[in-house]
This record gives structure tokens, C-alpha cells and sequence, in this order.
């Protein structure tokens, strides 16, 4: 019996010990993948500090949601946080104090930081199409912050299950991202240029080909829209009011920060290329 016992504490013994070894492995993994480098592309824009480019710039960013990640005056946020993972925008006024505009621009649409880290969470491959007068703009308008505040140390504290989930890359960085190719949504025709530009502001919470998320964000493809009169589509993106009297949760509440200094005319060209990429998708 007392050998029986002895087998058996061995035996637990190195199960315990593979189980830490493992652990340790997963740890080790996730943070050479947290910390690898990448090239830092030379993206030089020209940014003006003329006021209707720091306009352009603030419509932009509260379109693209800048400053639901990273708040209202730009000095961080904490915008997710659950048993996997707790998600801080970092303090951008500090960032730009001491970065270039390429090294702004380069971030905004690589994922790329300025010391040639990956950025995680950023939306960068959403960002990647922004042309170089839009990323100006909103770098013009990040700079007329004052710089104020602390650093976020940690912008990114994830679990074990979640580490589990960057070795495994079912979670990757925004340069990783780009870097595996990116789908795109459908080009609906030169008459739908616009609408297709437009629809960028969709790609974060619908995915980059508009055919919706199925991960730990769930949302539909944007066929779904074509279901929509003119009218009631319009009404959505101003109010969050959906067809039928409803709030649908997550974009009604993004309609309402985000979407209501669109335009008419631009709500009726992403309303016009979201209905036809609804007729010319199979």
C-alpha cells in the first residue's frame, strides 16, 4: 500500500509539475509575442494646424470612435474590462508630446508604436485605408490637447485562458493582423466610391468585408441594411432607433455617439452602397 501511494504522489507530483511547466511555457509564449518588433514603415503625412483641419480631424475621430477608447480629453480610458481581459486606451496627449507625426501616423494606420512594438486592440486594420488628408486631420486635432496626466502602464492585462488565446492566434495584434492580408468590402461600382469610404466607420464592430463578427463580438453581415427604407436607415444612425421601434444594444448606442454629425448626403451614399453590395453579394 505505501508503495501504491508513493506511485501515486510521484504521479501527481509530475502531473502538478508538467501543469507548471506548461503554464510557464504559455506565460513565456504570450509575452515574446506581446513584445516582438516590427518594421517601422516611414508614413510621413503633412499635418496643418489651420482650424478646419483640427474640424476635420474632431469629426473624424468621434466617427471612428477615438474617443471611446481613449476618453474624452485623450489622457486614457478604461473601456473593457472582464475575466479575460481589462483593455486601458493609453494617454495619447503624452504620446504625442514626445512622437513625430509619422510615428502618429504610422500607429494609426499599422498598429505599429513608436518603439516598433505591435499595438493590440488598436483598430489599425480598419484604419489602414484612411488616406493621408484624414490622418492628418486627426493628428492635427489629437495635438491641440495638452498634454496631462499619467501613463498607462498596462494598457492590455490579460488572463491565462486569454494568453492561451494570443499563443494560440486566436488573438493577434493589429500589425499581425495586416500582415496576414485583410479582406475588403465589396466595390460596389465608382458611383458607390463614397459609400464604400463611408462604410470604414462600420468595419470595426462588422468586420473589414462588412459580413459580420463572430467572436467574442457578435454582430450580422450589413446585407441586413438593404431591409432598410431611406428613411428608417437614416433615423438609425441618428438616434440608434431601429426598424420596428427597437434598440439593438451595441449600435444603438454607437449611432448615438458616433454617427450623428454625418450628413444627409452622406448617410444616403453608405445607405445607397450598402444596399447595392446587399444586391451583389451572392
Amino acid at each position: 500500500m505505501n508503495r501504491i501511494m508513493k506511485w501515486g504522489l510521484r504521479a501527481g507530483l509530475g502531473i502538478v509539475g508538467a501543469a507548471v511547466l506548461a503554464a510557464g511555457g504559455v506565460f513565456a509564449g504570450s509575452e515574446i509575442m506581446r513584445a516582438q518588433k516590427w518594421d517601422k514603415r516611414d508614413d510621413q503625412v503633412s499635418v496643418s494646424r489651420d482650424p478646419a483641419a483640427v474640424a476635420r480631424g474632431a469629426r473624424l475621430a468621434k466617427i471612428y470612435g477615438c474617443h471611446d477608447c481613449h476618453g474624452a480629453d485623450f489622457t486614457g480610458r478604461r473601456f473593457h474590462d472582464d475575466a479575460l481581459v481589462t483593455i486601458t486606451g493609453p494617454n495619447l496627449t503624452l504620446a504625442a508630446a514626445r512622437q513625430t507625426d509619422a510615428d502618429l501616423a504610422r500607429a494609426i494606420r499599422t498598429g505599429v508604436a513608436a518603439d516598433g512594438r505591435g499595438l493590440w486592440i488598436m483598430p489599425s486594420d480598419a484604419f489602414s485605408t484612411l488616406t493621408n488628408q484624414e490622418t492628418a486631420d486627426v493628428i492635427a486635432y489629437l495635438r491641440g490637447f495638452p498634454a496631462k496626466g499619467q501613463t498607462v502602464a498596462n494598457p492590455v492585462k490579460v488572463s491565462f485562458v486569454a494568453r492561451v488565446g494570443v499563443v494560440l492566434g486566436k488573438f493577434k495584434s493589429a500589425p499581425s493582423l495586416i500582415e496576414a492580408g485583410l479582406p475588403s468590402a465589396l466595390d460596389a461600382g465608382p458611383e458607390h466610391a463614397e459609400g464604400r469610404a463611408l462604410s470604414r466607420a462600420c468595419m470595426e464592430c462588422h468586420g473589414l468585408d462588412l459580413a459580420g463578427l463572430n467572436g467574442a463580438l457578435i454582430t450580422p453581415d450589413l446585407t441586413r441594411a438593404a431591409a432598410y427604407s431611406p428613411a428608417e436607415f437614416a433615423r438609425l444612425l441618428r438616434t440608434g432607433v431601429a426598424a420596428g421601434e427597437r434598440q439593438v444594444g451595441l449600435m444603438s448606442a454607437t449611432s448615438r455617439a458616433r454617427f450623428d454629425v454625418l450628413s444627409d448626403a452622406e448617410i444616403e451614399a453608405l445607405y445607397g452602397y450598402l444596399k447595392a453590395r446587399a444586391e451583389q453579394t451572392p
